[in-house]
């Protein structure tokens, strides 16, 4: 055998190694089956649209098998509010059942029901004592714990965990690469750049049909990250756009590390520079004026015109409203633009950093007989290798294990391939969205891919998404404002009165908003009875609540 062979063998079974370690780590923890006997639990689930028939589906069937656990499936509407009228119904008729997956129970229901009504099961000691996939991501991630605690220091709902590298900086434009080549533009690095950019692709004709029908900005109410002023105002004072939303109200606020406060952006003088800056472009018709109000749809229909008529673009991601292949040519023309620097030199990104997608994703009922068990079959779905089944069904025909040499989306060894082309239709393969998600970074940067693929096509999707956040987001995430987590936790009487005083916040917030920023206001005028008026509506009372719940849940212990 020459050196050169012998060379070759070694490294690729070193390949095979390193591959053949990382996934004895994806390997459960979880002893199976997880009863001797075989155990029947009643849940509450959604009956979720990807999923043809939960009884008859291949991962419910094998995961019985391997469990020993049976579960009744006690089926509710998937929409959001119809999903919350079934759950108050059946927690009012008193028959509750085993567990609640999927059920959409919030902080504030978490406190009514499990808090003060004692209708959930804490599970603090069953997390320590029989959940040791779940335990070892609680160790690895310890602020997370924090994000599960309710306001008397119990656990009542397992996470739904959703490490989703993009996902994290999500704010992001797009902007058409097609339109700055075309006019000889280099990607705006600052606010007054980018206005000089809007400005010539409003008035140079850069989709070259000789009509002055392009929009330079459009943004949208209703899709991921498509407010068009949070982006831009996070050149000023961070805007975390969608992160906080409680029921038709929403609040704008951050967390300053430096004081260690709750802040609103309301009433900042940052924010109102940023302001100033938005009603400039929107006076020179840089901002389609339908980006306030218009939904998705609509967004959807203008960005289609032919030969393209939108510049740039507020979204996570440009797939949500273009298809990489019905719409190929348009798809191509948008990438994605780093943070501005604003006037004051702030350049920063929001970094939602917790990778729990959902705090109560599985909540066991005070009526469940055996929750050890029930625990026991939760937390199998933390591992990887059971996620693998339950995400995309059986080994061999729709995924596999990575071979030797194959590579992941980080450019480092591979774990799994997928076999078979994700799709939303209804099938009977997996749960996909179903049950306890377990998306961990390394679940999704294992998965093998195409070296060379082509990142501006649908195949390329998550290599461009993973490529344009390290490269153009991470440099710029929150380091001393930072987001305030979602999972804050209140008590009904702190829920109650925080309901009562964001009506009125946000409707006088977002009135001025609109006024300063299509000119039917001037802010400089307004600004001193503006600050007055938010902090006669309760703007400081909303911000100590906020303040408490955040001291008492991650607050120094």
């Amino acid at each position: 055998m020459t050196k050169r062979i012998l060379a070759l063998v070694l490294a690729l079974a070193a390949a095979a190694s390193g591959a053949f370690a990382q996934k004895a780590e994806w390997l459960s923890k979880q002893p199976m089956p997880v009863s001797k006997e075989k155990v029947a639990f009643k849940i509450f689930v959604p009956q979720r649209p990807e999923i043809e028939d939960i009884t008859r589906n291949w991962f419910t069937s094998w995961y019985e098998a391997k469990t020993n656990v049976h579960v009744d499936w006690q089926l509710a509407p998937n929409e959001t509010s119809a999903l919350r009228q079934k759950l108050n119904l059946v927690i009012a008729a008193g028959d509750l059942p085993d567990a609640f997956l999927m059920a959409n129970i919030d902080a504030n229901l978490e406190t009514r029901y499990g808090v003060d009504e004692g209708l959930f099961l804490p599970l603090n000691e069953l997390i320590d004592k029989h959940m040791p996939n779940l335990k070892a991501y609680l160790a690895k991630n310890p602020g997370v714990r924090g994000m599960m605690t309710a306001i008397d220091g119990k656990i009542y709902g397992l996470p739904n965990v959703n490490e989703c590298y993009h996902c994290g900086l999500s704010q992001k434009m797009w902007i058409n690469k097609a339109w700055l080549d075309k006019l000889g533009l280099k990607a705006p690095t600052t606010t007054e750049e980018f206005y000089q950019v809007l400005k010539a692709f409003k008035e140079k004709d850069p989709n070259g049909n000789g009509k002055r029908d392009e929009i330079a900005l459009m943004g949208c109410t209703d899709s991921w990250q498509s407010y068009v002023d949070s982006f831009l105002m996070c050149s000023f004072v961070l805007d975390t756009g969608m992160q906080y939303s409680f029921g038709n109200t929403e609040v704008r606020m951050y967390y300053d590390a430096k004081t260690g406060k709750v802040m609103s952006i309301y009433d900042r003088p940052e924010y109102k520079e940023g302001l100033k800056y938005l009603r400039r472009l929107y006076a020179e018709g840089l901002i389609y004026s339908g980006s306030f109000t218009q939904k998705q749809d609509q967004f959807k229909q203008i960005i289609a015109a032919e030969p393209g008529v939108v510049g740039a673009f507020p979204n996570g991601a440009s797939v949500v409203v273009l298809d990489p292949v019905a719409q190929s040519a348009l798809y191509r023309q948008y990438v994605a633009l780093a943070p501005l620097k604003g006037p004051a030199g702030l350049r920063q990104s929001p970094y939602y950093y917790d990778g729990v997608a959902g705090i109560n994703r599985l909540v066991i009922s005070k009526s469940c007989k055996d929750p050890v068990a029930l625990v026991k079959w939760a937390d199998a779905m933390y591992s990887h290798e059971i996620q693998q089944y339950r995400a995309w069904g059986e080994l061999g025909k729709s995924w596999r294990w990575a071979a030797a040499g194959e590579k992941g989306l980080d450019g480092k060894d591979a774990i799994w391939a997928n076999l078979v082309p994700y799709s939303a239709d209804p099938q009977s393969l997996n749960w996909q969205q179903l049950g306890i998600e377990f998306q961990s970074a390394e679940n999704r940067f294992g998965q093998a891919t195409k070296q060379g693929v082509d990142l501006y096509s649908a195949e390329g999707l998550e290599t461009m998404l993973m490529k344009a956040t390290k490269e153009l987001y991470e440099p710029y995430a929150g380091k001393s404002q930072l987001i305030v987590p979602k999972a804050l936790r209140f008590s009904t009487a702190e829920a109650d009165e925080i309901q009562t005083l964001l009506v009125e916040l946000n409707r006088y917030a977002v009135d001025r908003k609109m006024a300063y920023v299509m000119g039917g206001a001037d802010i400089d005028k307004e600004w001193a009875s503006y600050v007055k008026k938010l902090n006669d509506l309760g703007l400081q009372k909303f911000l100590a609540i906020q303040q408490k719940a955040y001291d008492r849940q991650f607050g120094k212990k």
